[in-house]
């Protein structure tokens, strides 16, 4: 058995102790303050309630007018939607569409990375992706339904924040 490490943490714990010696009042200090402030925060938690929040259900927030860039001519604002083989994923992105009754295109991408290669290399200047549905499931088939698992992630570092 190697004990190379206790005998050199011996050494400096000894080191440490003859350094110390010298100046006495420092020593009781430090080791005053650590006592001290141990105690401080051991009381403070004994003194600070838990309070854990419920859940928050906010109300559904109705919008009459969707925003004034949106109205831009001179850009053309696209949706995309991942997979593009998938009738729900399709239908679920022009219903979002329809339902904001703008000029907007739809476009359906293979995958997240051709629609990454897309927004990266691809995409006109005049053309923005406003929104990208990607739907992380295996589908089967074209009318494959969609699965019970949702997985919500928001970058907002893509829009300039």
């Amino acid at each position: 058995m190697n004990l190379l490490w206790l005998n050199q943490f011996a050494v400096l714990l000894w080191k440490n102790f003859v350094l110390k010696k010298r100046k006495v009042i420092s020593l009781i200090v430090e080791i005053f303050m650590t006592l001290f402030f141990s105690g401080l925060i051991l009381l403070h938690r004994r003194d600070v309630k838990k309070e854990f929040q419920n859940v928050t259900i906010y109300r559904s927030l109705f919008v009459l007018f969707p925003p004034p860039f949106l109205y831009n001519r001179s850009v053309v604002y696209e949706v995309a939607y991942v997979p593009s083989h998938s009738d729900v994923a399709k239908n679920i992105t022009e219903t979002v569409i329809m339902k904001l009754r703008l000029n907007i295109s739809v476009r359906g991408f293979s995958s997240e990375a051709e629609f990454e290669k897309y927004v990266e290399f691809e995409k006109k200047p005049e053309v923005r992706v406003l929104a990208a549905i990607v739907f992380d499931h295996d589908f089967k088939n074209r009318h494959d339904s969609l699965p019970l698992k949702v997985r919500k992630s928001f970058c907002p570092c893509s829009l300039g924040f």
